[in-house]
């Protein structure tokens, strides 16, 4: 039987000469063996670091201000002089690239002629799925949170998000992602024209009230949406209260209290 001594020995004269070529200086063998010859090194030019993404090559992935596409967005909103023209338009835009790995489009439900909408921050798993905002666990709890103020989820309000596609694995859109799709809720929200605009959580107060405050600030206290669209005057806004997602409340049920209290002002500022 042959000793498995030699095929060793030429294994790692292998691996030397290898790791020779590739520049890296070490020993594979454990230092009680005899060193064995090795070829000579060759320099090995150090891998340079990646470029910082041009604006162009932004722009071929699709990725907001950087590359034109949220100006792209802001063209094919503008186009859109109803909600079916907007949704149509959103189906076949591909400037965003949450498009590429979400299941469809998410658009809105509930009726666009309530005096309340609400905008989220973007699609879940249930969403991608079933083609509707707000329809998982979150979306049932923010269902109960408005029937307690007498809100009916398909004659009362109407909803929709930042963003249209699924990110993956339901994190937050990226500030790029943001970028581009904002064009898109603004005419949303312009062509619905709510009495009150409700927005869920840090991301959709954030990126349409333009702030860097975050939720636990935010929350309770009303602000003014500026409505960004040429059909209306500068200046001309909506009142809008920012409030905790309802898949923060599921996570912290304890913050209750504090979301009971900024329905209450919804409520009372739709009265009057």
């Amino acid at each position: 039987m042959q000793s498995p001594q030699p095929t060793r020995e030429k294994a790692y004269h292998s691996l030397a000469s290898w790791w020779a070529e590739m520049g890296i200086e070490s020993d594979p063998l454990p230092k009680s063996r005899a060193p064995v010859p090795q070829k000579p090194k060759r320099d090995v030019p150090k891998p340079q670091a990646a470029p910082k993404a041009t604006a162009a090559a932004a722009q071929a992935a699709g990725y907001g201000d950087a590359g034109g596409s949220a100006e792209d967005a802001r063209k094919v909103a503008g186009a859109a002089k109803t909600l079916d023209a907007l949704k149509t338009a959103i189906d076949a835009f591909d400037g965003c690239p949450l498009k590429r790995t979400a299941r469809q489009m998410v658009f809105a439900r509930g009726n666009p002629k309530a005096d309340l909408m609400i905008v989220g921050e973007g699609p879940g798993r249930e969403e991608d799925e079933q083609g509707e905002p707000f329809v998982g666990r979150s979306g049932q709890l923010l269902d109960k949170m408005f029937a307690a103020i007498g809100l009916d989820r398909d004659k009362d309000v109407y909803i929709s998000n930042i963003v249209n596609w699924r990110p993956p694995g339901n994190r937050n859109p990226t500030t790029e992602e943001i970028a581009v799709c904002l064009p898109l809720i603004e005419r949303h929200i312009a062509l619905i024209k709510p009495k009150v605009l409700v927005l869920t959580g840090g991301v959709a107060a954030q990126a349409l009230l333009r702030s860097t405050t975050g939720i636990m600030r935010l929350r309770g206290r009303w602000a003014e949406y500026r409505m960004k669209d040429e059909a209306f005057e500068p200046g001309e806004h909506v009142d809008a209260m920012p409030i905790f997602h309802p898949a923060f409340l599921l996570r912290r049920p304890q913050e209750k209290a504090k979301a009971w209290a900024d329905l209450l002002e919804i409520q009372a500022k739709l009265k009057g």
